[in-house]
C-alpha cells in the first residue's frame, strides 16, 4: 500500500468534525490494527474520542496513520497520547516518529509545557524514549498486552522537522 508517490495528507480533527465517511474509515482502521491485528477482543470504543484530538494521515482517501492526545478536562490535568497506529505497509517509514512530534508540536501551542502521558507497549519503550519520554511505573497486562506507563520530559523533548 505504501506504494506511489501521493503524499500524505496530515489533519487535525474533533470527533464531531469528521464528516461520516473519514469517521467510518478511521474506526474500521484502528480496529482493524488494534482488535484484529493483534488479536485484541477489547471494546476499542472507549467512550474517549469525543474529548480528543485525532491525528489522521491520509493518502488517496485512504487511513494510513493515526493517533488521539486526550484534552484535560482540568487545568491541572495532563495530555495523553494513544490510539497510535501505522498501516502494517507504511510501517518502518518513519510516521509514528512524526506524528508524535506534531502532537507534541499541537500540545505546546495549546498547553504549554503541561504533562503529557502514554502507556507504551512495552517493545516501544525504547521508541517512546527517543522522544523524550520515560517510563514511570511497573510493567502491566493491558487487553493481554505488556505495557509501561510512561511521562514526557519536555527538556528531552524533540520538535518537528
Amino acid at each position: 500500500m505504501a506504494e506511489g508517490t501521493a503524499p500524505i495528507e496530515w489533519c487535525w480533527l474533533a470527533l464531531s468534525d469528521m464528516e461520516p465517511g473519514l469517521l467510518y474509515r478511521l474506526l474500521a482502521f484502528r480496529e482493524s490494527v488494534f482488535v484484529v491485528e493483534q488479536r485484541c477482543a477489547y471494546q476499542e470504543l472507549d467512550g474517549r474520542d469525543e474529548r480528543a484530538w485525532h491525528l489522521v494521515g491520509l493518502r488517496t482517501g485512504h487511513v494510513v496513520a493515526c493517533l488521539r492526545v486526550l484534552v484535560p478536562q482540568r487545568e491541572e490535568g495532563r495530555f495523553r497520547i494513544g490510539r497510535v497506529a501505522v498501516d502494517s505497509g507504511w510501517r518502518g517509514k518513519g510516521l509514528a516518529r512524526q506524528m508524535v512530534l506534531m502532537a507534541l508540536d499541537r500540545i505546546r501551542e495549546h498547553g504549554g509545557t503541561r504533562p503529557v502521558v502514554l502507556d507504551a507497549q512495552t517493545y516501544l519503550v525504547a521508541f517512546y524514549g527517543s522522544l523524550g519520554f520515560e517510563v514511570t511505573g511497573e510493567e502491566f497486562l493491558e487487553d493481554g498486552i505488556p505495557h509501561r506507563p510512561m511521562a514526557l520530559d519536555w527538556e528531552r523533548a524533540p520538535t518537528a522537522p
